[in-house]
């Protein structure tokens, strides 16, 4: 499978599978069922090592088409992908709080508008699911001037810098700050070894698939246990110093080797289920469905007739539509245009590597 592909299979059955865990762990939350409520940040972190690979990808083939990046065009990507959406989750918010349907204070839209609520708590479960946008957020601000700073072989050796060091920054955090202060675990520095590993993937792709004991890995029986390792490493919150200096970089080591095996086995039975249909679907439209789970199926703040079932499903599929159809399609539709218009005038733009990235 080569990465330079316009669409990577299975991602999209992933990114799936990653927002159904963090549906899930918030339900169980609410029934104060612990073992389980930690699915949903298992379920964001899927979704780092995925922003990972895919972002080093874009940015690789971009180098190895033009022999350099185009920061202005990235951000500009970036921008009309992520923005839209998640301002009009703000606006609808604000709105409704301006009407009297919850009570928000002004500094929780700033700090979310800003993506700083990683670092400052936004103190409302409405606006809480943003600290993983922010952490997104950090990421493309500082990746391609890195990769561009550095080349590729030494931006190889500062994410494995990083990788090895993480461990020793969250428990460092945790020994002097202990667990009150929210980037604990939600703070760029507690997540970027999630989207190091990701950038890794891409970067020692060609690598990985010419060794031959990963590739028989990749084909072995053993890679059923790993799914059941991340679940394990995911439920010992309990022991903190375990957690943060072990079980985080164990689940993200775990994870980005299931992505592996999902892309590179796309044709297996399993495979063929995260290609379906339904699957592509749910997973390109995962972004609204992130925004939209928050106040709608799962709020821990409200009791109103309205999110309980059926009628917070029903509201979630329809906002979600409303934010996929109405604003996340036709953004996507403008940033076509005004790429070809203002990057691209003298070629076809180059599509992502996988549609909603």
């Amino acid at each position: 499978m080569e990465l330079t592909s316009k669409r990577i299979p299975s991602l999209d059955g992933l990114r799936t599978i990653s927002i159904l865990l963090v549906i899930i762990g918030h339900l169980f939350q609410v029934f104060h069922v612990a073992v389980f409520a930690h699915l949903g940040n298992l379920g964001v972190r899927v979704f780092f090592v995925i922003s990972g690979f895919l972002i080093t990808g874009l940015l690789l083939k971009e180098i190895e088409k033009n022999s350099k990046i185009n920061i202005l065009k990235f951000y500009f990507r970036r921008t009309l992908r992520i923005f839209p959406p998640f301002y009009f989750y703000i606006l609808v918010i604000f709105l409704a709080a301006l009407f009297g349907f919850f009570e928000i204070a002004p500094k929780s839209f700033l700090v979310a508008s800003f993506y700083l609520s990683n670092y400052i708590s936004t103190s409302t479960w409405l606006l809480g699911h943003s600290w993983s946008l922010a952490v997104e957020e950090q990421f493309y601000l500082f990746f391609p001037g890195i990769l561009l700073l550095l080349g590729i072989k030494k931006t190889k050796m500062f994410l494995v810098f990083l990788v090895l060091i993480s461990p020793f920054i969250r428990v460092f955090d945790y020994r002097i700050f202990g667990s009150e202060v929210i980037w604990i675990d939600k703070g760029f520095h507690s997540n970027m070894d999630a989207l190091a590993i990701g950038c890794l993937l891409s970067l020692f792709y060609v690598q990985l698939h010419d060794n031959k004991f990963y590739k028989n890995f990749l084909t072995s029986k053993l890679v059923i246990f790993l799914p059941v390792l991340i679940f394990l490493f995911n439920s010992q919150d309990d022991h903190p110093h375990f957690f943060f200096g072990v079980s985080i970089l164990a689940m993200n080591l775990l994870i980005v080797l299931c992505i592996d095996w999902a892309v590179t086995n796309h044709d297996s039975y399993f495979g063929k289920i995260l290609n379906s249909a339904p699957m592509i679907m749910l997973g390109m439209m995962s972004y609204s469905i992130y925004l939209w789970q928050q106040p709608l199926f799962i709020n821990i703040e409200n009791s109103d007739a309205l999110i309980r079932f059926p009628f917070n499903l029903i509201g979630l599929i329809m906002l979600t539509i409303i934010s996929y159809c109405v604003v996340e399609k036709y953004s996507l539709k403008l940033r076509q245009y005004l790429e070809k218009k203002f990057f691209d005038k003298k070629s076809v733009p180059t599509e992502n590597l996988s549609y909603l990235t």
